[in-house]
Formats: structure tokens, sequence, C-alpha cells
């Protein structure tokens, strides 16, 4: 495995290493990444900026607003919040969610229990720590190569984290409960001893490299030349950021076991004119594949069905169905 650190703590440029190294890098061997981000609202690629992030205070905070290349939904960090990302070979037809929990969460929860830390992975892509979560985590597939990242809770302000996210009351009531604090928390309050982050984050590497053998890879010029271009031209750019937003003259949404889907139609003489699938699935594919195979189509039920008839919709939308979302549409 080659380990790649870098002294930036923006959390656009990491993601642009991130993409950088899914279509560039010359081995096979996995690459892993672990950092910190000043204060940021990271986006899922799906959303909808203003319908997840309180804007106004955003600004107000000085929290940078980046969106990511994978699904899910929005996260808070700040410089006592961990990110780790692991890139590896993948082969189509692989199960995304196995590989997130044997090459990532399995890792990570063996490193936190040899520095005293009682976790547990569950659900679609969560690291808990007595019930509550401590880690969430996202993929996505470009160029043969599968992108698993996420976070870890370490010492992170939770009043800001509580302020900035826009609390989704349907998912609140799918999970019986009542806050955003109630369901998360902090590595450092489960710790006997505890860590100032910088400690923390020497003693989380060192466990996990203890398990195999790890280069370290620096970047060079020619990296660094071609990851600020990407960095320009997408995760820094306010296009990408919040250009999202779709037309539509139909709209729903419906949260289901795999998250929530809102689809947004242009429909025009009875016919898709333009189609945008958004919410906080885990998809690992581009969307746009799922969109374009519902444009130009009559707006109707079995003409949609047979659509999707034969779409591997795993990789679009993760574990919703072709029923679930159908029945999202009418």
């Amino acid at each position: 495995m080659y380990y790649i650190e870098t002294e930036s703590k923006d959390a656009a440029f990491h993601f642009s290493v991130e993409e950088y190294m899914m279509e560039f890098f010359p081995f096979d061997e996995p690459i892993m990444m672990i950092w910190q981000a000043d204060k940021c609202a990271m986006l899922g690629n799906y959303q909808v900026a203003e319908a997840e992030i309180d804007m106004s205070y955003a600004r107000q905070a000085g929290i940078q607003v980046v969106r990511r290349s994978s699904g899910g939904g929005t996260i808070f960090t700040d410089l006592d919040t961990f990110l780790f990302t692991v890139i590896q070979p993948y082969e189509e037809g692989q199960p995304l969610q196995q590989i997130a929990q044997k090459t990532v969460a399995a890792p990570l929860v063996s490193a936190l229990d040899k520095i005293g830390v009682q976790a547990k992975a569950e659900g679609r892509n969560d690291i808990l720590v007595e019930g509550k979560k401590i880690s969430g985590m996202a993929q996505y597939v470009r160029h043969g190569r599968i992108c698993s990242h996420g976070s870890l809770l370490y010492d992170t302000d939770m009043e800001t984290l509580i302020r900035v996210l826009r609390v989704d009351e349907e998912k609140i009531r799918s999970k019986a409960l009542r806050s955003i604090r109630s369901r998360v928390t902090n590595i450092k309050e489960h710790m006997s001893t505890p860590y100032s982050a910088q400690e923390f984050g020497e003693l989380l590497k060192q466990k996990l490299f203890d398990a195999g053998q790890v280069r370290e890879y620096s970047l060079t010029g020619h990296d660094l030349s071609a990851i600020e271009q990407i960095f320009q031209n997408k995760y820094n750019n306010p296009s990408w950021t919040f250009g999202k937003s779709p037309e539509f003259s139909f709209h729903n949404s419906k949260r289901f076991t795999g998250g929530k889907v809102e689809v947004y139609l242009n429909i025009i003489e009875g016919a898709v004119a333009a189609c945008s699938i958004r919410g906080d699935f885990l998809g690992a594919v581009p969307i746009h594949g799922l969109e374009e195979q519902l444009t130009n189509k009559a707006f109707q039920y079995e003409i949609f069905n047979d659509a999707l008839d034969g779409i591997s919709l795993l990789l679009y939308l993760g574990n919703i169905t072709k029923d679930e979302l159908l029945s999202c549409i009418f």
C-alpha cells in the first residue's frame, strides 16, 4: 500500500488529489491518505447545497463548502476531525459495501480497538461507538478504481456541526431520534487517555500501518500541476459546488433504507425533457447515465419500468431498488 500525506488543510485540494490518483496513479497497489481540513461542509455529489447547509451561517462562521464526487449525505469537519481515503483497483461486479467493510471499516475498527476504543461497523456506511456514530463512509468508481473515503469525529466542534447542517426531519423520524447530537459522538469522549488531535492522528496511523507494508509516496511537481488543474476546474469551482440545483416541473422525494431520493423532472407535452436525481443515496458512478435513460421518455409508469430493466441500479443508487425509485416518481 502507498501512503500519501500533504500539508494542505483544504478539502477541495484533497478531493482533487483523489481524482488525480483515481485516473493517473501508475501503480496497481492501494493508496491511503489520512488528512485534516479547516472548517468545511462537504456535500454529497447529488445533493442541493441550500437544502443541506445553512449557507448564511456557513459564510458567517468562515466554513468552506465543497462538493465531493461520492454520494451520501453532507458532513461537517474541522481540524479536530480526521478524514481517510482508500483507493484501490476495482472490477465490475464487486460488491461495494463488502469492499468498504473489509478494506476500510475493518482496519479502522481494529486500529481503534488497539487504541482502546471499542468501535464496530454497522449499517450501510457507519462506524459506531456505544451506539453513536463516529464515522460515515461513501464510495465512487472511476477508471477501474474505487475510492472509499469518510470522516472520523475525534474532537469535532459539535455545536458548529449542528448549526451548519440542516436536519432532514424525515431521516430523524425514520431513525426514531430527535437530534444530530443524540446520534453522533466524538472518539475523544470514549478514551481513557484524552490525546490531542495530533497525537491521536499519529497513533491511528501507527496502528493502521502495523497491519502491513506501507510505502510513502511524495507528490511530484508533475502530480501537483495536474492536481492544481483539477482543483481549479472542479472542486474549487463554484459551478461544481453550487451548480447542481435543477430546474423542474415535477418534484418528489422519499426516504428508503438505502437513503433519500429526490427526483426532478421537466415534463413537456407528456414527455421528460430533462431529469435530475438527487439525494444522499450511496451511488458510486455518475448519475447522469441513469438520468439519460429516463430522458425523452413518455411520463408513464410502464415506459419508465421498461427503461429501467437491465440497468444495474446498485452502482447508480446504492441499495435503492427499481420499485423504490419508481414509487418516488409515480
